[in-house]
């Protein structure tokens, strides 16, 4: 999974509440149902622990190794306790068609944005490279594309018209 380039990136951003989760979720199972080998990045604001105290691993983090891996039959988890930026988790997408990021807004990668209300739309203003809108809502956000939040298939044709025609 580490062969090849950092795969196109497209980030889906937006207020709390907004859908981010749900659409980023029906776009990777439609996808990867089509094929596509897609990966997903969520940003989270708040602090995070997947580790276990008085597990082995949580014994070895404690113990000051950095990173530190777990493995069984079913999945991997790599710890690394520190934050790290969309910059420096990409490389670990390489050889995938698509990387779907949920969050990072301020990142440079081309964007959704998810907007539940006319009020929102203030928001597009502060972030850069914006493809297109998404909402259950009637929005008129200028010259952007607006996609209702349940056309999983138009978003697709967007994403293979943009980034997934030349990765495979």
């Amino acid at each position: 999974m580490t062969i090849g380039s950092i795969p196109p990136v497209v980030q889906i951003v937006g207020y709390s509440d907004t859908g981010k989760t749900t659409l980023l979720s029906r776009l990777v199972r439609h996808l990867t149902q089509e094929g596509w080998q897609v990966g997903a990045i969520k940003h989270h604001v708040g602090e995070l622990e997947i580790d276990q105290r008085g597990k082995d691993s949580w014994y070895h983090r404690e113990a000051g190794a950095d990173p530190v891996a777990i493995t069984a039959a079913n999945q991997t988890a790599l710890i690394i306790p520190r934050s790290l930026g969309l910059a420096e988790l990409l490389p670990l997408f390489r050889g995938l068609d698509l990387v779907l990021v949920e969050g990072f807004k301020r990142a440079p990668y081309p964007k959704l944005v998810m907007l539940r209300e006319s009020a929102h739309l203030s928001q597009l203003k502060e972030l850069s490279n914006v493809w297109g809108v998404v909402s259950s809502h009637p929005l008129t956000p200028g010259s952007l594309p607006v996609y209702q939040r349940e056309d999983i298939e138009g978003i697709v044709h967007l994403l293979k018209e943009r980034v997934l025609q030349d990765t495979r």
